[in-house]
């Protein structure tokens, strides 16, 4: 006789929320405890100067070294009838009392995929709506192909290649509607990316020039205004494809160094790693097998897949694979791919050879990896790919 399983939808929020304030809490006594003095209050530019409001008013910060660490919003891709349809955001999810009883979904990105994994386990109904015919663009077309069949196989009613895509309220709820096909669900969630909110400080103000509505930096993330630096969500430009957590933590010490010190420091991302907390993780570092090669590189690419190792089929982890894209002219890595549970904290192995040493992947090859683990398919994608990437000259003469 199989047990019922009942979910507890405001119990399950509460445990969000209250995960969300301790986090907070940690970052602020951490503030505290370094004795930085921190002002609950909106800040602008105006007439050059940074205006902070707050309870007691305004203070004005002229001269002062400033860091723009204001982060992004939910950006609302232009659906028809999105404006006067009753959606969410991904922030608005966060912040609900109770689950859903339905949810649609409208994206393709990491936000999207997470949370329609997380809700479809939580026992809403999903449905997830696709502009593309996979999700996660710009990831390895093997991990998109494998996310999308597992959120199928999950339950997840999956829309890929949608046209035409609208929303609007009905009796019931909201409809989100495709060429061929509609949903109506109690909540629509528009999670198709996210925009920096620098606006939200007028930056002209400052002389702060923007590119695509971040903040526009040099290599030592200074902006056109004296005495100005962005970092984090705060830039546009090629580094939105950088909105992560740890991307403003690992630019956040390099920054205050050059606001405060008069420091050079110029981050560098070719190691910067990316990662979507799904299950399984897709983890990845550096570029694509079809980046490098839009590049001119000419790339070997191997694949060792998860089920392979005797730790997966142990915990029955089996979904996923490593892959690793190596230069043939000089065997170094080039990017990696990880699809596995726990992939994000496996990819530091792969990240370390592309931050540290040029792509020599010298120290992979000579390092034990422990069994049984889930890492053990790192090492033999690596051997592996290393041993079947043919020579430039043995290629040349065949």
């Amino acid at each position: 006789m199989r047990a019922t399983v009942e979910i507890d939808g405001p119990a399950v929020m509460a445990r969000v929320h209250k995960v969300v304030a301790h986090g907070r809490g940690f970052y602020e006594e951490l503030l505290e405890r370094n004795d930085v003095l921190r002002i609950h209050g909106h800040g602008r530019f105006r007439d050059g100067a940074l205006v902070v409001t707050d309870d007691d008013g305004e203070t004005e910060l002229r001269g002062v070294p400033t860091v723009l660490a204001v982060g992004a919003r939910p950006w609302i891709a232009p659906i028809p009838g999105v404006d006067a349809a009753s959606f969410i955001t991904s922030d608005d999810l966060i912040n609900l009392s109770d689950l859903p009883a339905s949810l649609a979904i409208c994206g393709a990105g990491p936000i999207a995929v997470e949370f329609a994994q997380a809700l479809n386990r939580l026992g809403v109904q999903v449905t997830l709506v696709l502009r593309s015919d996979l999700p996660l663009r710009g990831e390895e077309p093997e991990a998109r192909e494998t996310l999308l069949r597992v959120l199928q196989d999950e339950g997840v009613r999956v829309i890929p290649g949608a046209r035409r895509i609208a929303a609007r309220d009905v009796p019931g709820g909201t409809e989100l509607s495709w060429i061929g096909g509609s949903v109506t669900a109690e909540k629509v969630l528009v999670a198709t990316g996210r925009e920096p909110r620098l606006d939200e400080s007028d930056p002209a103000e400052a002389g702060i020039a923007l590119l695509d509505g971040g903040a526009k930096v040099n290599a030592q993330m200074a902006t056109t205004a004296r005495g100005v630096w962005a970092l984090g969500d705060a830039i546009g430009g090629d580094h939105r494809r950088f909105q992560f957590t740890h991307v403003a933590t690992y630019e956040g010490p390099q920054v205050a160094e050059n606001a405060l010190r008069g420091a050079h420091h110029e981050p560098a991302y070719m190691g910067m790693p990316r990662v979507t907390f799904t299950d399984p993780e897709v983890a990845a570092v550096g570029l694509t097998e079809a980046e490098a090669c839009d590049q001119g590189i000419n790339v070997h690419a191997h694949v060792k897949l998860v089920r392979e190792t005797g730790k997966a089929r142990a915990v029955g982890a089996t979904e996923g694979f490593v892959k690793v894209v190596i230069d043939r002219a000089s065997g170094k890595l080039v990017g990696a791919t990880i699809m596995a549970s726990h992939a994000g904290d496996m990819l530091a192995t792969l990240t370390i050879p592309l931050h540290t040493r040029n792509g020599d992947l010298g120290p992979v090859l000579a390092t034990t990896f422990a069994h049984p683990t889930l890492s053990e398919a790192i090492k033999v994608a690596v051997r592996d790919a290393v041993a079947s990437s043919p020579a430039p000259e043995a290629e040349m003469t065949t």
